[in-house]
């Protein structure tokens, strides 16, 4: 994601654009307010501070709608949200969960939950609309521990690596990205800041969104079955000290277009900061946009990361190693059972010329990579054929 924001411009920009929606109890049932405030007949919009189950239907996402503290948002399977045209042209919508706030989004492969949009980004550059972000109590490492999203300026952090904000299964957020009101930034498809290891994530697919796919700020939060089908920029992205796990995953850019399928970080100007970035990420499968100058790893700002069974293809270069031959000579940023078509720029180092690829991988070329069976029927990318088309 783009970092030139202004915090101060957020928080009087962004506030209160995004939670002008909020609920207005006046003249409501006290037994229900939050059903009749929150889900208007077919529009899920507002502030939920109550718990609220959404059965299987088709609705209107509008606006900011925010899961506060202590409330739980339940979404049958089979629903779909959608971001109209109108209120597309209105402002910013979105789903956020805010710290002690859970989403229980549990779909099915026959029924997967989907948000999306009526323009479908009909128009290209930025996306339609801002994406699911949640906000945990994990640890990350901003001085303090704690920090504010940069969307919406909503505290993420803390000292539970094992807090749960719910559970994300079988879930398609497609055409997010739209820009911050601003223009200095744009919202991820999926963000999870300092979420923790108690969360589910699981069968996620990001479909051609404008910003990143998966970003993910500090947390330990472990995330299998992910999907991410034409990203503008990158389609995975961690920094602030992520240490969960990424487990199966297939990323598919479309030729010329897009940034990393990998963009990974520590924390930007202080390398070393604590907790470091370090996850576990196995079984993928990467196919690129062949882009000049641009790799299916971006590695900087003193990330470290062990990776393992890892297939990738059609890139320009493969790895870029920034600032990272302390973490590959220590064994903290590692390739195994790997294998890549581009050996002319396997890795390219942009920090001084010595070759570390020995180092750094372990190439096989029996290296599988992921298991595409795991997205048939409910994503984007089996529907376009998978790696095949």
């Amino acid at each position: 994601m783009k970092k030139t924001i202004s915090k101060t411009i957020l928080a009087t920009a962004l506030l209160g654009m995004l939670f002008s929606c909020s609920s207005d109890d006046e003249g409501n049932s006290s037994n229900n307010p939050v059903n009749e405030d929150i889900l208007q007949g077919d529009v899920l919009t507002g502030e939920i501070t109550q718990d609220l189950f959404v059965p299987k239907g088709k609705y209107a996402l509008r606006g900011a709608v925010s899961v506060k503290d202590g409330a739980t948002l339940t979404i049958e399977k089979g629903t779909t949200f959608t971001v109209t045209a109108e209120d597309q042209a209105a402002g910013i919508n979105l789903l956020f969960v805010e710290q002690g706030g859970k989403i229980m989004a549990e779909g099915t492969a026959q029924e997967p939950i989907v948000f999306t949009s009526e323009n479908k980004n009909a128009e290209g550059g930025d996306g339609d609309w801002g994406g699911i972000g949640i906000h945990g109590k994990a640890k990350m490492n901003a001085p303090g521990g704690t920090s504010l999203s940069e969307a919406g300026q909503l505290p993420y952090g803390g000292n539970d690596d094992n807090d749960n904000s719910g559970v994300l299964r079988y879930v398609r957020v497609e055409y997010a990205g739209q820009a911050s009101s601003d223009g200095q930034f744009e919202f991820n498809a999926f963000s999870f800041f300092a979420v923790g290891s108690g969360t589910v994530v699981e069968y996620c697919e990001a479909f051609e969104g404008a910003d990143d796919g998966f970003e993910f700020y500090g947390g330990t939060v472990n995330a299998k079955n992910l999907s991410a089908v034409g990203m503008e920029d990158d389609s995975i992205d961690w920094d602030e000290g992520f240490r969960g796990s990424l487990n199966n995953v297939v990323i598919y850019q479309y030729d010329a277009t897009g940034d990393f399928a990998f963009e990974l970080a520590n924390r930007s100007g202080e390398n070393n900061a604590s907790p470091r970035s370090k996850a576990q990420v196995s079984n993928v499968t990467l196919r690129g946009h062949n882009r000049p100058g641009k790799a299916a790893f971006d590695l900087k700002q003193g990330t470290a990361g062990i990776f393992d069974n890892i297939v990738g293809y059609n890139y320009d270069s493969m790895i870029f190693v920034n600032d990272q031959t302390q973490e590959v000579t220590n064994g903290e940023l590692s390739f195994t059972n790997t294998f890549f078509d581009q050996y002319n720029n396997l890795v390219v180092n942009n920090v001084d010329q010595t070759d570390i690829a020995t180092q750094l991988i372990d190439e096989n070329p029996a290296a599988s990579g992921a298991d595409e069976s795991a997205f048939a029927n409910w994503t984007n990318f089996s529907a376009q054929g998978g790696f095949n088309q």
